[in-house]
């Protein structure tokens, strides 16, 4: 990198923003995946004006390229500087910048934590519903870069729901701003859903602004098994069509049961079963109660093999800590694991499910799944030895096998992790030539010459 740039940012920005001695930008060098690409400096820009600047500047100088990163936490290498350049790191610009009640609206800046913003608002009477599994560590412009779910997305959709409104910075350096805090806006293309889940490839976010809901005055959780995926299938179902459907709907197969029994010890319940459901109910506390009867009702009607239900804090904390413990608990299976978020038609699950099983007897690896039922998106974990050529290569077969199945199942590539580097030389299984050269001439709209987060989704 031309030195005079990075003397250009410190001008600007001040040293103390400016990192790029090489034990300083290791720590922004990876995420959640295996893959590591070292960045050539960091900033830390205050504002929309700042990035814009740096965006301006990092184009004067050669075209240099640059990449957004709130917390490093995703699973598909979106955040990595896969071509060096200049990392923007957003953990400065981390504040609630309103919080408008009458029109029931929050704007925040992007390197926002999600479970900050979430106890700012309990704390006000008010929801942010989506949740994905990080959300006591990753950050609001993460979570609108790769569009984020969670377990409430049964009942309360993903982030790209939330979103109302963008300030954006382009790869030109220019600012722009895409939404209103109107529930109606129809004024030309809908740029704020189109830059919601673009993994960080068309632009920078410097303010983001989110619908917000009231706090529901009740939770209540049941965590149920059946000794067939049939009878849980069908029972699933059964709550879906329900008026007051689930707020979460979250299932186990056998072999994540059996992988958190082999760490999880409680006394309040006991895990067991082939196909295992965590299921929540929220509202009003008579909405709550008369859910949780019309919910057990309907389970109890395909012979579950366990059944526990609660309202206590400290039971719903265990249900949850098991769930939490799916991840810790897969070690035991490998030192490596190749992470798929698929999502398939909620119909289709049975059908993905006994072919992953298949899979995983068909090259004799461990594959182990878990998810949200209630929007089809499957977690596959296929774990391997990482010091094991022939298997590390066999689960690369695997993957491939399980994304052409899923396209085949009318289902999507990702659900909530992205595309990144991990998944974009499977695109072609799902989308022709002509679809990925509009998605091509879209980004370049937003980014000319390709300087933000290239080398991503294509």
């Amino acid at each position: 990198m031309d030195k005079k740039l990075i003397n250009e940012f410190e001008s600007l920005l001040g040293k103390d923003r400016v990192l790029s001695e090489t034990e300083e930008l290791l720590c922004y060098s990876y995420d959640a995946t295996s893959k590591n690409f070292m960045p050539e400096v960091v900033v830390f820009p205050l504002n929309a004006e700042e990035i814009s600047k740096i965006v301006k500047l990092c184009l004067k100088y050669n075209n240099t390229p640059i990449v957004g990163r709130g917390a490093g936490s995703g699973f598909s290498g979106g955040s990595l500087p896969l071509k060096g350049g200049v990392v923007v790191s957003f953990t400065k610009m981390n504040r609630i910048l309103e919080l408008d009640e009458e029109n029931m609206f929050v704007t925040v800046e992007p390197g926002i934590i999600n479970a900050d913003l979430k106890s700012y608002l309990s704390e006000k009477g008010y929801f942010y519903p989506p949740d994905p599994a990080s959300y006591e560590f990753s950050t609001i412009g993460g979570n609108v870069a790769e569009c984020s779910g969670g377990p409430s997305a049964v009942k309360y959709g993903v982030t790209k729901d939330y979103v109302a409104a963008l300030e954006v910075i382009t790869g030109e350096g220019e600012i722009i701003h895409t939404g209103t805090k109107t529930v109606k806006n129809v004024s030309g293309y809908n740029l704020t859903q189109l830059f919601a889940g673009s993994e960080g490839t068309l632009g920078l976010f410097s303010k983001i602004t989110l619908k917000i809901l009231s706090k529901p005055e009740e939770k209540s959780l049941i965590l149920v098994s059946y000794d067939d995926i049939n009878k849980g299938f069908n029972a699933a179902i059964s709550l879906l069509k329900l008026r007051n459907r689930p707020s979460m709907l979250e299932f186990m197969d056998k072999f994540s049961i059996e992988s958190v029994k082999s760490i999880f010890k409680s006394d309040v319940i006991k895990i067991t079963g082939k196909f295992l459901f965590i299921i929540e109910a929220d509202g009003s506390k008579e909405e709550v109660e008369k859910s949780i009867g019309e919910y057990k009702k309907k389970l109890e009607e395909f012979s579950p093999v366990f059944l526990f239900a609660s309202e206590k804090s400290e039971d719903k904390k265990v249900i949850m800590d098991a769930r939490k413990a799916i991840s810790p608990s897969l070690r035991k299976y490998g030192d490596l694991k190749i992470n798929n978020d698929i999502a398939v038609p909620i119909n289709k699950i049975p059908d993905m499910l006994d072919f992953l099983e298949e899979t995983s007897k068909k090259y004799g690896i461990p594959i182990i799944n878990f998810g949200h039922f209630g929007d089809g998106n499957i977690h596959v974990n296929i774990m391997l030895d990482k010091s094991n050529a022939e298997m590390v290569e066999k689960g690369g077969k695997a993957k491939y096998d399980v994304l052409k199945k899923t396209v085949e199942l009318g289902g999507s590539l990702s659900g909530e992790h992205g595309i990144g580097l991990e998944k974009k030389e499977f695109m072609k299984l799902k989308y022709d030539d002509y679809y990925m050269n509009l998605l091509k001439n879209i980004k370049k709209v937003f980014d000319p010459l390709s300087i933000i987060n290239p080398g991503k989704i294509f």
